[in-house]
Formats: structure tokens, sequence, C-alpha cells
């Protein structure tokens, strides 16, 4: 049986925001849904081929890995710091912006200039280029000038986006909360965010005494869309 047949019945896609994330530390085959309520190691599960039995409910495995992660959206300066974060970002892409506005500019008018010449050169014959040749240099210009409107134009829409950054990153925040609390189409934006802050892949460990531990590493910076310095660590618990 494909390991993750159970969870791609809707549409083919996951439905839990930990599928694909969980592995089996013995044998490394994904942890999958084996009932209504629990994991399991995919190599025991289909066949035996793991020695590793120990299953994990679903609600306290997701209560100890996602519940560090609701807390910190609920904390009002990580909020905030996601704004600031995002407004440091946009500040720098409206500077790069600033400057290609410049050069933009410049290259529209000497555009201008050129396509004023190539028509009055049409208009009163040339003796290098035959009217053809002119046409053509005259639509080749014309064709670069409204490119460069295009990316003016561009760069006006980003500056009008720089009011709207701190309700965006309150936003952000929320579908990430909602995914957590088990809206489908919230959870979709959130699953690769819950993958980014779990390292991408949690290994569970079945102890001597039939427990089981996760292993994994929490990267708070992928709440920042990205930014840097938010604090990233290795984690073990006990499930």
């Amino acid at each position: 049986m494909d390991p993750f047949d159970l969870l791609n019945k809707s549409g083919g896609r996951p439905r839990y925001l930990l599928s694909g994330l969980l592995h089996c530390r013995v044998c490394g085959a994904h942890y999958v849904i084996a009932d209504a309520r629990s994991y399991a190691c995919s190599g025991h599960w289909n066949g035996g081929a793991c020695s590793n039995k120990i299953r994990v409910r679903r609600d306290a495995i997701e209560r100890i890995l996602l519940g560090p992660i609701r807390s910190e959206l609920l904390v009002p300066e990580r909020r905030e710091r996601m704004a600031k974060e995002m407004l440091a970002q946009y500040v720098d892409r409206i500077k790069a912006a600033a400057e290609r506005a410049g050069t933009v500019s410049h290259e529209a008018a000497e555009l201008d200039a050129r396509i004023a010449r190539l028509r009055e050169r049409l208009k009163t014959g040339d003796p290098d280029l035959t009217p053809d040749e002119l046409q053509a240099a005259i639509e080749r210009a014309e064709n670069k000038r409204r490119e460069l409107d295009h990316a003016r134009n561009g760069i006006g829409a980003g500056t009008q986006m720089f009011s709207v950054l701190p309700k965006a990153a309150e936003y952000y925040g929320q579908q990430i909360s909602l995914g957590l609390d088990g809206d489908p189409a919230a959870a979709l934006k959130a699953r690769p965010i819950v993958r980014e802050l779990l390292g991408g892949k949690v290994d569970l460990v079945p102890g001597e005494d039939g427990s089981l531990w996760a292993e994994y590493g929490l990267h708070m910076a992928a709440l920042l869309q990205g930014a840097g310095g938010a604090g990233t660590g290795g984690r073990g618990d006990r499930i």
C-alpha cells in the first residue's frame, strides 16, 4: 500500500498538517495514518518490514509539535515582529525599485527621442535605410517603450503595497492559526510553513520502555517568511 493512500483521499492532498513530516528512526519510512486516530510506521504497518510497532495518537503528536507554534502566534510581540520584518524586506524592494525607476525614466526619454528621429527619417526619406527597414526599427523601439511603461507601472503598484503590509502580516498569522485549527483551505497554506518551522522532518524514536520520542528542529524564523534571527533549536519531546 502506498504510504500516503489514506492521506490523499480528498483531491490527492494530505489531510493533516503533519502529513509527510513524520519518519520512523528505525527504518526511515514515513509514519502514516493507520486508523481514525493514530499514526503508525508504514514499514511495520504495511507487511511488518520494520520492528517499530509503536503507534501515536494524532491529537497527542499535534498537541506537542504544533503547540509551540500556536503559542508563538498568539504572542502580540511575534505579530509585531512579523510586520516589522515584512516591512524591512519591502523597504529594500522599494529602494531597488526607486533606483530602477530612475533608469527606466532615462531609457524612456532616449527611446522617445529615437522614435521621433526614426519617424522623421521615414517621413523625409533616408539614403541608408528603406521605408520597410525604418518602420521595423520604429516598431522595435515602440515595443521596448511599452516594456518600460509596464516596468514603471509595476514599481508604482509596489509602492502602494507598502501601506498594507502590517495588515498582511496579521492576516498571514491568522491563516496559520486557522490551519492549525483544522480549516481545510487555511491548512493548505499553513502546511509548507509548518514544514519549515519543524525543520522539514520529525524523527520518531521508540524508547526501550515502549515510549516514543519526537526529535526535530524548531525554526521560528519561518514565521517571519524567511527572515533570519528569530531563533533556531533542536528539540526532543516524549509523546
